[in-house]
């Protein structure tokens, strides 16, 4: 007896329409009226496969001359970090170390990277009082960074060694035991003029750091003890040149300028075209407290100062608004920047402003910037609304372009983490340098995501495949005759007991996806499916027409949103303050 499913289910969002995704047929053998289908019907099967098999090669051909891309990798910057005086205030009186990144860890955790610079020595000792212009805290912060995604700090400021050198010393050891590395000092010169490396999604990163030759004294400049790196424009060269050597990109960080100046001045200038001339490819200021200009130097980023992150300056308009940079890299550079002002409340808490919000902090940057569109659930209109960011946009590959993936995950929790490729258009699963499974030959995996698709608790291998034929073999009774044309499926599996097993596979889909993800946008626990869905074209390039959320329903998905039509690429999905954010290039 055939198997098959059919999909009519509904939800209960205020847009929702009918499924459109049918569960494909078992792979049983066909029977008609109890009978076995004979040679002549056989015939024609075998026929409708090598239109198939024609029509998957020419999709194939025109597909492996795309430019081959591998992920882009995100680095969030934010400004100075003080977490003393009224800071540590505002910790203490709501019992929490986390205070101060409870409404922008959600966004710094949408970044592979987070760089920041901290101003405040962590080591023991006595309470800091409001006016004083010394700062130390509490140990236990570095736990409060480490969750909030922080994976490089710059140590290199005029607070750093408020507590001396044993202040500075008790940092290195909290900071290390946190997993969190730093830059611009430590333990002799030669540390703390190093270049810190970090590698993710097969980029390698150098992070410099650099103070102001005067906010360092003389005593912690050079030596085997703590060690702050001051800005020396010779040696810094000579330290970046290195560093690019081994690094696909070097990030310098430099603390200087005048305070609560809007404008750089000579030292910030000089200092920071001398590191873009040695080799450096983005360059990130600190200390004037406010929000200063941007600008673009041989090709090159350089922000003089992103103004305050966490600080008790609310005493002043500008002091209590700062700058996050999301910059984007892939192996050719810089391909865009996303600008997100940022508002403290309450002497010590950032959050995140949308770009209206944020008009005036944008407008001082003196770049010429681009919206990028953005729609949020509103849970009081229970629908989606829009409010667009704004963008830098640089020189980055194709949106038509094969995507290379590699993701390590334990999903079974075995206690080995298995590896999941994506390559050419072909994904395999590894266990120990064994191929449990590879998608077949005669498909084409775009993308895939690990998620909860299916709301079972379970982490689900989720599949974007083109392939040729709708169903093969297992046709469905009401379908008359294949259709050998080239599609666009997603696929559903898990994997279980070293095996990957099938859990629910589309048919054809009406609009493609040209790019999906997964979250949940709604907060209800529940991951829902967001594509870019497009329109199908002779040359297989999918143009995105279309943003929508999908929601699985216990047999299939059901359509939950579809924004209005327009031209989209480059899907980006955050979480602010528990709430989710769709994001899109306009294409």
């Amino acid at each position: 007896m055939k198997k098959f499913s059919v999909i009519l289910v509904c939800v209960s969002f205020s847009a929702v329409t009918a499924v459109a995704f049918v569960l494909e047929s078992f792979k049983e053998p066909v029977y008609y009226s109890g009978e076995r289908v004979e040679s002549a019907v056989q015939e024609a099967e075998g026929q409708d496969e090598t239109e198939q098999n024609q029509e998957f090669e020419k999709f194939k051909a025109i597909r492996e001359k795309l430019p081959q891309t591998e992920e882009e990798v995100s680095l969030i910057a934010v400004g100075d970090i003080m977490l003393s005086r009224d800071v540590a205030t505002k910790i203490y009186q709501h019992n929490d170390v986390n205070y101060s990144f409870l409404d922008t860890r959600d966004y710094l955790k949408t970044a592979d990277l987070v760089f920041g610079n901290l101003e405040t020595p962590i080591t023991p000792g006595r309470r800091i009082l409001s006016y004083e212009m010394v700062f130390r805290a509490d140990p236990g912060v570095e736990n409060a960074m480490r969750d909030a995604n922080f994976s490089v700090l710059s140590l290199a400021n005029n607070h750093t060694l408020n507590f001396g050198a044993d202040g500075l010393t008790d940092t290195f050891d909290y900071l290390t035991e946190a997993g969190i590395l730093y830059s611009g000092a430590g333990a002799g010169e030669a540390r703390a003029w190093a270049p810190v490396f970090v590698e993710t999604k097969g980029i390698k990163f150098a992070f410099l750091s650099y103070a102001q030759s005067n906010f360092v004294p003389a005593a912690y400049r050079v030596g085997t003890g703590p060690i702050v790196a001051a800005m020396d424009k010779e040696k810094m060269a000579s330290a970046v040149a290195q560093a690019k050597e081994r690094a696909d990109f070097v990030i310098v960080s430099m603390h200087a300028g005048a305070e609560y100046v809007a404008a750089p001045n000579r030292t910030q200038t000089d200092f920071a075209r001398a590191a873009v001339d040695a080799g450096a490819d983005l360059v990130l200021g600190h200390h004037p407290h406010v929000v200063e200009s941007v600008e673009i130097y041989k090709g090159k980023y350089i922000f003089y100062s992103l103004g305050n992150f966490v600080f008790d300056q609310m005493w002043s308009y500008q002091t209590q608004r700062g700058l996050a940079v999301k910059a984007f890299f892939n192996k050719w550079g810089v391909s865009k920047i996303e600008l997100v002002p940022v508002l403290i409340e309450n002497y010590a808490k950032p959050k995140i402003l949308t770009a209206d919000q944020g008009a005036d902090i944008l407008a001082r940057l003196g770049l010429g910037m681009d919206e990028r569109i953005c729609f949020s659930w509103d849970g009081e209109k229970n629908d989606f609304t829009q409010n667009n960011r704004k963008i830098f946009s640089g020189v980055g590959a194709s949106y038509a372009a094969a995507a290379d993936k590699l993701i390590k995950l334990d999903s079974d929790k075995d206690g080995v983490a298995e590896e999941y490729l994506l390559k050419n258009g072909r994904f395999r699963v590894k266990e120990s340098y064994k191929i449990i499974w590879q998608s077949p030959q005669d498909w084409w995996v775009d993308d895939f995501a690990l998620a909860d698709s299916t709301g079972d608790g379970k982490v689900d291998i989720n599949l974007s495949v083109w392939k040729s034929g709708s169903f093969g073999a297992s046709k469905p009774f009401w379908i008359e005759e294949d259709d050998p044309s080239v599609k666009n499926h997603l696929f559903v599996y898990d994997y279980i007991n070293n095996e990957v097993v099938p859990i629910w596979q589309s048919s054809n889909l009406d609009q493609p996806n040209c790019e999906f993800d997964f979250q949940d946008i709604d907060n209800d626990g529940n991951e829902e499916l967001v594509v870019i869905e497009g329109e199908y074209a002779e040359d297989f390039i999918c143009e995105g027409k279309h943003v929508a959320v999908w929601q699985w329903n216990g047999w299939g998905f059901s359509l939950v949103w579809r924004s209005p039509a327009g031209d989209y690429a480059d899907l980006q999905l955050e979480k602010i303050n528990g709430a989710g954010y769709i994001l899109s290039d306009a294409g």
